[in-house]
């Protein structure tokens, strides 16, 4: 499927090398300002240089505002990429559809092709896009973020150990259970789909055997089907949400408990303290993006594999 697929990105691959690069940039000039911060509070408040906290300031907006400059070109870059990817996509498909006799339509049915169209492109066209930008910007700051975190406190750092492989535990049984049931949601999104093809084009026979309440009874059942998979799929999304908080909530308070005694015994500096806070935020922030791109790519491979039936069909 990736390597069928993949060959729909070559066309604007400058675009997704220009895209990956620019959210690299953009993580590091982040990752770099909390140093200049805790250079200010362990430096220039401690020693009450308003020049030097004046210098450092700017240095940080000058930092802030060449990491914008990244972010906006990571963006723009990263849906070029994404929207040329999509358009191939749905042009090969279409032109594929072209091709197929009544035989191959009957084994796909008008109502699936139409969702393979649409909604399943449009679902690998986004996990494109948002990949391109949280799938390099995220590990990019996990790792550069627990280095730098190291760097400041070995001792402190210790905390990465109970939490980091909770959330991996937490992220593996989402993808795991989600993964079915998104398939399942498309194959319920081509039933709608194909009820109201067929109410669209036989409204006159409905009406003329006064059909109305059967046909919006059996319209009734695949929403209702429809909703009870969504709400299976997202649910499992959801309730991971609450998991992340709950950790990250316990992290925090963890990190400011213990690095305060470290402050009070002097093993600590203030400053150091801010920035490991803020290295800490990042890494999981960082484990959170990448848990939400997977689910996202768990949804689009199944997409994925239905956009690649079409395409290896043969007329």
């Amino acid at each position: 499927m990736l390597k069928k697929l993949g060959s729909y990105v070559r066309p604007y691959s400058k675009w997704v090398v220009l895209g990956m690069a620019c959210s690299t940039a953009e993580a590091i000039f982040e990752l770099l300002i909390p140093l200049v911060m805790a250079d200010i509070v362990n430096i220039g408040i401690a020693t009450a240089d308003q020049n030097y906290i004046l210098r450092k300031g700017v240095l940080m907006a000058c930092m802030a505002v060449v990491s914008l400059c990244f972010g906006l070109g990571s963006a723009a870059f990263s849906s070029v990429a994404g929207q040329g990817f999509g358009a191939e996509l749905r042009k090969a498909e279409y032109e594929q559809v072209q091709r197929f006799s009544f035989a191959n339509i009957e084994r796909f049915s008008t109502a699936s092709l139409v969702t393979r169209l649409t909604n399943d492109v449009a679902s690998v066209q986004m996990t494109t896009f948002m990949g391109m930008r949280m799938l390099v910007r995220a590990p990019t700051m996990l790792v550069t973020a627990l280095v730098m975190a190291l760097i400041i406190s070995q001792r402190l750092s210790q905390v990465f150990l109970v939490v980091i492989p909770l959330l991996v535990i937490a992220v593996v049984i989402v993808i795991k259970r989600v993964g079915p049931f998104f398939t399942s949601l498309q194959g319920a999104t081509d039933q709608l789909n194909l009820v109201v093809q067929e109410d669209l084009n036989a409204i006159r026979v409905v009406k003329s055997f006064v059909r109305e309440a059967q046909e919006k009874e059996k319209f009734t059942q695949r929403s209702e089907k429809l909703r009870s998979m969504a709400e299976r799929a997202f649910g499992f999304v959801v309730l991971f949400m609450p998991v992340m908080m709950i950790l990250m909530g316990g992290t925090i308070t963890a990190v400011m408990w213990i690095g305060g005694h470290y402050v009070w015994e002097g093993t600590l500096l203030s400053g150091d303290l801010i920035a490991f806070f803020t290295y800490m935020s990042e890494i999981l922030m960082s484990l959170m993006m990448v848990s939400v791109v997977l689910m996202m790519l768990t949804r689009a491979i199944a997409c994925g594999k239905r956009i690649a039936e079409v395409l290896e069909e043969k007329p």
